[in-house]
């Protein structure tokens, strides 16, 4: 299960990835930059956070020195792919449960009114 910062690492490397077919070349501050500015890393907590995401097979992870900035290969995995059900897996279960709770509060509202108009005679 992936915590809220590295969804949103995850989020863009699958992005970055998927506009190569699953392999791209990605340097440190480019990923940092691909981040959303409330769910900023450190570079020190990246290189953890990508192990972690290698360990739970979503891409395999090779580190390389170029004019000394540090860039990743990332290659996604089967689980990398399925990210992108699972942003949408999630969204569907938020949006059943938005549904539910305002049928809940009409149909609340409903009873209400039915009891309201029973017991004012």
């Amino acid at each position: 299960m992936l915590n809220k910062k590295t969804k949103q690492l995850m989020k863009a490397v699958y992005y970055k990835a998927v506009e190569k077919d699953g392999t791209c070349l990605i340097s440190q501050n480019d990923l940092l930059a691909a981040m959303p500015y409330t769910f900023q890393f450190k570079k020190s907590e990246l290189a953890a956070a990508l192990k972690s995401l290698v360990s739970e097979g979503y891409f395999e992870l090779i580190t390389t020195e170029k004019k000394g900035e540090e860039y990743y290969c990332i290659t996604l995995q089967n689980a990398g792919y399925d990210f992108s059900y699972q942003i949408a897996k999630e969204k569907r279960q938020i949006k059943v449960k938005i549904i539910l709770t305002v049928c809940g509060a009409v149909l609340s509202f409903i009873v209400g009114l039915i009891l309201k108009s029973i017991f004012e005679k």
